[in-house]
């Protein structure tokens, strides 16, 4: 029995192709299942969830920031990507694996407090097992978005782009709203712990759930690249593609502008606007609302002009609200939360779908890993060390009070601030410098 169950591992790994358009079509449908359960685990071991268990934990604003940065910091492992996916004709088995390493390792943080009770220790620990977890999806996302673009032509990804990030949007919210109120239950009762118990318990079976759907993806054939990469032609050949380094230089602007203040929204909600889980979610249920409405309006906009047209106006879009986050205070929060969390998703629906693809329309089919792995390690890199320029910003702002109109502003409305600019910048740079291929 055991070697029967090995067989058909074996063969759902290794054997699987699909071998019509019917098999290309089930492929993308169980991507989306797939997403749908990333997507939900992702929502739970990030934003307000993982700054209020950050928190809990005993960690500080500028502590919680870099948590939250962790992620981009891990991207420097898909520099290393190339070095064993372009060797292979299979990239499926170790995909799944790591996929479920990523959201396995993210489900265990439940036990940290049971293993430290030191505060430094704690923190040390949620650290290194969110570090670890995305270290394990990074170096595999390289080669699993490239699983996905194959299987999906051309002429429709637009259309299914779209119509997947929507599927995602609407079930990964969805089961973030119900999550919210049980946990301001088990907080309201004094038992804060409980429910991160009841939200990690959900993270590790959606892990199985996610592996099992990857299971059922048919990897589409794909003809290994000729070329042994080194770890030194993975850093100059996108360099010296003139094309790309126009991608590389607007995802570092991107990735600065959007670590600078990104991963401090969920904490400046959960510790200076001091909104509980409940109104938090029902924010990022309206988000995704006006996200899923407009992301297939972006998907058609990219189908009939050009993903270069979404990327520059979902990212001023994206620009503009950061910026305005810097006027959401304590007396203007109920007009400018949910306004700001509108603006926010009309933004990351165009977002979502054109930084994915875009990547791809400017790199080589041939070792196409390459250039997405290099580019995401640096933009993760560069984006890293904003958030920590952030960080210490915060830090050395904390002994100022500074006021705008009687309006007293903290070091976070200030770093908001920076990051919209920095975004917009990135927005000017794309119009100006990164044009359709028919245009090149």
């Amino acid at each position: 029995m055991n070697i029967n169950l090995g067989t058909k591992l074996r063969k759902i790994l290794y054997d699987s192709r699909p071998f019509n358009e019917k098999d290309f079509e089930h492929s993308r449908r169980m991507s989306i299942f797939e997403g749908c359960a990333a997507r939900s685990i992702f929502n739970f071991t990030s934003g307000a969830f993982l700054a209020g268990y950050a928190n809990y934990l005993g960690a500080d604003d500028s502590f919680n920031g870099i948590i939250g940065a962790l992620p981009v910091l891990a991207g420097i492992m898909s520099l290393l990507s190339p070095l064993y996916f372009e060797k292979r004709d299979r990239r499926k088995p170790l995909v799944v694996l790591l996929n479920f390493l990523h959201r396995f390792i993210l489900g265990l943080m439940v036990i940290i407090p049971l293993i430290a009770t030191g505060k430094s220790e704690r923190l040390a620990l949620l650290a290194l097992f969110y570090l670890m977890a995305y270290m394990s999806i990074s170096f595999s996302n390289p080669a699993a978005s490239a699983i996905l673009i194959d299987l999906t032509p051309e002429n429709i990804r637009g259309r299914y782009f779209s119509k997947r990030e929507s599927y995602l949007l609407a079930v990964g919210t969805l089961l973030t709203l119900v999550l919210g109120p049980v946990m301001d239950a088990f907080k309201g009762n004094g038992n804060e712990y409980g429910g991160f118990v009841v939200m990690f318990a959900v993270v590790l079976l959606l892990s199985f759930a996610n592996a099992f759907f990857w299971l059922r993806i048919k990897e589409p054939d794909r003809v290994k690249s000729k070329t042994t990469f080194k770890l030194r032609q993975i850093v100059t050949m996108p360099l010296k593609n003139t094309g790309f380094r126009k991608i590389i230089i607007f995802f570092i602007l991107y990735n600065v502008g959007l670590q600078v203040g990104g991963p401090f929204f969920s904490v400046y909600m959960v510790t200076g606007l001091k909104l509980n889980y409940t109104y938090i979610m029902i924010m990022g249920m309206l988000s995704t609302i006006v996200n899923v409405v407009l992301v297939r309006v972006w998907g058609r906009v990219a189908d009939r002009k050009s993903w270069n047209f979404v990327l520059t106006y979902s990212i001023l879009t994206l620009g503009i609200t950061h910026f305005s986050w810097f006027f959401a205070n304590g007396s203007t929060a109920f007009i400018m939360v949910p306004l700001l969390h509108i603006m926010g998703g009309a933004g990351w629906a165009g977002i979502g779908i054109s930084t994915f693809n875009i990547q791809f329309i400017y790199s080589p089919a041939d070792g196409n890993t390459v250039y997405i792995g290099f580019n995401a390690a640096l933009g993760g890199l560069m984006g890293f060390l904003g958030t920590v320029a952030g960080s210490g910003l915060l830090i050395a702002m904390q002994s100022m009070s500074p006021n705008l109109l009687g309006f007293s502003i903290s070091g976070i409305q200030v770093l908001f601030l920076i990051s919209g600019l920095i975004l917009m910048l990135s927005a000017a740079y794309s119009h100006f410098f990164i044009k359709p291929l028919e245009q090149v």
